[in-house]
């Protein structure tokens, strides 16, 4: 497939890229990065309206309370995506 002069002129490079950015190298290596699913964010964000809904239309404090629960929950979700994204 490669001539023995393109294999070593490509070992040069694979070389080079390892000591001037080693994080590069792996990334190439490995391929591109899989960003994670919205799916949970979306059902934690379901629930959390649902819930505070039904407790706002039935007067249930315990369901306000819930659902601001899942709300907060919904909120940490989004700040440790955009920190794992950076």
């Amino acid at each position: 497939m490669f001539t023995p002069h393109e294999r070593r002129q490509l070992r040069l490079i694979e070389e080079w890229f390892e000591t001037d950015d080693p994080e590069l190298a792996t990334t190439l290596r490995n391929g591109p990065v899989r960003k994670p699913s919205r799916w949970p964010q979306m059902m934690v964000l379901s629930l959390a309206c649902l819930l505070f809904g039904l407790g706002v239309a039935t007067g249930a404090f315990v369901l306000i309370f819930t659902g601001m629960v899942a709300g907060a929950t919904f909120a940490g979700m989004v700040v440790y995506r955009r920190n794992k994204l950076k």
